[in-house]
């Protein structure tokens, strides 16, 4: 590529950057409060400086959860929208920056292609994600800095050897230790991932790695620091808002696993179409660039079938996603013949279901639980679509299709966001006004959310903000829109 193309490529992902950011920070500017959102905002407002954060955090650590990291910045986004606003935005613009430099998507079609990938997720998983500022705060900065970790040791995946250095070793022991703490699954996940590399550059170069050596104390410590909590001990004994199998025994673990499996394998991979059938024409194109024989014959109509029955079947999907998921396997094995490809895709493929794992033993679980085996998948996809060279096989196709699917998705959301934002505004209004009559209960409309909202309607989470003397004083009753006389 010529200096002047490598100059307007350079140019024209900055302005993509610029203009990503801007959308993302709109989008999240009109998501309402909702659920748990309105006792961060109720707490935001009594915090004024680090000290005053920190007396909360303590107690979360000893009694409800250790995830400091998460309960710091949802507890720093609270009572400050544009703090709120812009710190979610440069998470979501990250994690796409951070999954195009993983899968080689790189300049601003990648950027694009990335940015509606990790957007357009399943309703239940991104409500839970998205709007909901506690779930944003949890579950996706954590698969921001692991996305992070994975690209300092991308040298490791592609068999190469890795760039060793101080400043990469303190990076790396510093992302690791601050992702332990948000998310328990996730926390195992980072330290399985940061057990295998450094065992496996160790036993495949026969030597020690400072980087990777770096990487796994960081989890080790951080995942320490996680798990000593008080907390866990109270979930162990069924108690708290979460519980570990039945009293933390073999038999209640299993039971649990039991009742789960379904929950995970739904939000895994069942629930997700848009994630199974690029998975699988991928493959496709792969098999059609790289077959072979009779196996890999099979293995192709094994994947389609699979597929097919994941979007249309009835019969026991469970199983036939378990089918799918052993034929992928193999394909992956057989169809990526280099070894970056290979060794990036197999160990983000692989890497999915480790995260997935421990939500078996653990009560409640839902959609959001599964964001970052979500992800890891989309790694894969693009991985492999890096691989079959898209500029060559959809031609002058390459440069439209990354604006019209970004573009699709975002205006997709402003259409449901948009209207939401309004209501929102209109809701204040009917409450600030109550607030300022003295009155005792008010009602206003419910959100119509079509579902893209998690915990859209709590009354007594909304009177820890509106009241008049002391939350609670003021009684907030939600109406159908269509019911509702302002």
């Amino acid at each position: 590529m010529s200096p002047l193309k490598v100059r307007r490529e350079q140019r024209d992902t900055l302005i993509c950057l610029a203009a990503l950011f801007a959308g993302l920070f709109l989008l999240c500017w009109l998501f309402p409060l909702i659920g748990d959102d309105w006792y961060r905002e109720a707490l935001g407002k009594t915090l004024h400086s680090p000290l005053d954060l920190l007396s909360p955090l303590i107690d979360e650590w000893k009694t409800s959860n250790a995830r400091i990291f998460g309960n710091i910045l949802a507890y720093t986004a609270g009572s400050r929208p544009l703090a709120r606003e812009l710190m979610r935005a440069t998470f979501t613009l990250a994690l796409a920056v951070l999954l195009a430099g993983l899968t080689k998507l790189r300049g601003w079609r990648g950027l694009l292609l990335c940015a509606a990938a990790v957007l357009f997720l399943p309703k239940e998983m991104f409500c839970q994600i998205y709007p909901w500022a506690a779930g944003f705060f949890n579950y996706l900065p954590p698969v921001v800095l692991l996305l992070a970790c994975l690209l300092l040791t991308a040298p490791v995946l592609d068999g190469r050897p890795m760039e060793e250095g101080a400043p990469r070793a303190l990076a790396l022991f510093l992302l690791g230790f601050s992702q332990q703490l948000f998310i328990e699954n996730n926390t195992l996940c980072a330290l399985c991932i940061s057990a295998v590399l450094l065992a496996w550059y160790g036993w495949e170069r026969r030597k020690l790695s400072v980087c990777l050596l770096a990487f796994f104390l960081g989890c080790v410590l951080g995942g320490a620091l996680l798990f000593a909590s008080p907390s866990y001990r109270i979930i162990g004994n069924d108690g708290g808002a979460y519980q570990l199998g039945a009293g933390g025994t073999l038999a209640g673990l299993l039971a649990t696993a039991r009742v789960n499996f379904r929950e995970v394998a739904r939000y895994y991979i069942l629930r997700c179409p848009v994630l199974y059938w690029p998975l699988t024409i991928l493959a496709l194109l792969l098999w059609r660039q790289r077959r072979r024989g009779g196996l890999d014959h099979f293995i192709a109509a094994v994947l389609v079938l699979g597929c097919a029955g994941l979007a249309y079947g009835r019969l026991k999907p469970v199983a036939v996603a378990l089918v799918w998921g052993l034929a992928y396997t193999a394909a992956l094995w057989r169809w990526t013949e280099e070894r970056a490809v290979r060794g990036r895709a197999m160990f983000l493929w692989l890497s999915a279901p480790v995260a997935a794992g421990p939500l078996l033993f653990v009560n409640p679980i839902g959609p959001r639980c599964l964001f970052l085996s979500y992800v890891l998948l989309l790694g894969v996809a693009g991985v492999l679509l890096r691989s079959l060279e898209p500029e060559r096989l959809l031609g002058p196709i390459y440069n439209l299709s990354p604006v019209v699917a970004a573009g699709a998705v975002f205006c997709f959301y402003l259409s449901i966001f948009l209207p939401l934002h309004q209501m929102e505004l209109l809701r204040s209004q009917v409450l600030e006004e109550a607030i300022a009559a003295g009155a005792s209960e008010v009602a206003v409309p419910a959100y119509d959310h079509g579902g893209y909202l998690w915990d859209a309607d709590s009354a007594y989470k909304m009177e820890l903000v509106y009241y008049r003397e002391s939350p609670g004083d003021l009684a907030i009753s939600f109406v159908p829109m269509d019911q509702w006389e302002g």
